[in-house]
């Protein structure tokens, strides 16, 4: 659905009526206050999805300040369309003052420069693909740090790619950008890129993180899942998988699978919750024709002497599950 539009005080000012009007149908549950000054009708709202929410809250954010915020850190990153996990609590913008990093009012400020690598995409300033993807680096957990990386050296498919970047001194453009986690915007990083933003940081326990981050990413990787679950497997301590392995069905089509442990000739696969759901997963088929059509190429790679071994979110997130997994299918930890 279409962005919302959001209701300001002047708007009623122009028609003689003053912000208590506002105040009043927010109280009567008309309006919802998406934060203080700026509402939008309660029904749009809740249709919304977490993510259009958020993107709203950043709508917000900036018909409020006084001068237009530069979105940064994991809000940056949804716009990029980079692979974080779940919703973002708090809005994320740049200040050049020296408190940056203090929380206020839902927004977190992270210090650095208004202007240098700063771009726009419709209406929002941001911080550039390689700024964004160092700030998240250096502030997530290593497995989720590393699916930020592999998905920053990605590119989508052409009808995948949905907004549009360009200059910061360029007039905003009309168009509404989506707020989405995955499928990778822009133009994808080189890791050359990345390690000389790594080897630059002032800091050297801060470059040891950021390149250990570099070094493990992946482009090979499909998503967030797939990323998080490399690096839980290698911090468990179980050998590195190929990635993509690809194999050739009995019509003669290729099949990739996520993992393959060549001594085992064991493919694993992550089993998100929405990979029978994704539109761009199924090639339009219905959700039953997606299933039927996953276990017939399961089966199709598992004739050719191919074992399998499966797990899903929460099993990947918990180590003794992940591990008693992974060591049932014949692997052993270092």
């Amino acid at each position: 659905m279409d962005t919302p539009r959001l209701i300001l005080p002047s708007d009623l000012e122009s028609v003689g009526q003053d912000r208590r009007t506002l105040v009043a149908l927010c109280n009567k549950g008309e309006l919802f206050r998406v934060r203080r000054g700026v509402y939008a009708r309660s029904a749009e709202w809740t249709a919304l999805r977490p993510l259009q929410q958020y993107g709203l809250r950043a709508l917000a954010l900036q018909h409020a300040a006084r001068r237009q915020p530069v979105l940064a850190h994991a809000t940056a990153a949804l716009l990029w369309g980079l692979w974080i996990v779940g919703t973002p609590v708090r809005l994320h913008t740049m200040t050049e003052v020296t408190t940056g990093g203090r929380n206020e009012n839902d927004v977190v400020r992270h210090r650095g420069s208004l202007t240098d690598h700063v771009v726009r995409c419709g209406p929002f300033l941001l911080t550039d693909k390689l700024t964004t993807v160092m700030q998240l680096i250096l502030s997530l957990d290593f497995p989720y740090a590393v699916a930020v990386c592999d998905s920053s050296l990605r590119t989508s498919g052409r009808k995948y790619i949905v907004n549009r970047f360009g200059s910061a001194g360029d007039e905003p453009s009309s168009g509404e950008p989506v707020w989405q986690s995955t499928c990778p915007q822009g133009m994808p990083l080189r890791r050359e890129e990345l390690v000389a933003a790594a080897e630059a940081l002032p800091s050297k326990a801060a470059s040891r993180r950021a390149l250990t981050v570099v070094r493990f990413a992946s482009e090979l990787s499909g998503s967030a899942g797939e990323s998080i679950s490399r690096a839980r497997i290698h911090q468990l301590g179980f050998p590195a998988p190929v990635l993509q392995k690809r194999y050739i069905l009995r019509n003669g089509s290729n099949a990739f699978v996520d993992f393959w442990f060549k001594e085992l000739n064991l493919a694993g696969e992550f089993d998100g919750k929405d990979k029978y759901l994704r539109s761009s997963w199924g090639g339009g088929l219905s959700l039953q024709d997606r299933i039927l059509k996953e276990k017939a190429r399961e089966d199709d790679i598992r004739g050719q002497g191919v074992r399998f071994v499966r797990w899903t979110w929460a099993e990947m997130m918990n180590n003794t599950r992940f591990s008693h997994l992974l060591r049932q299918a014949g692997l052993r930890q270092e």
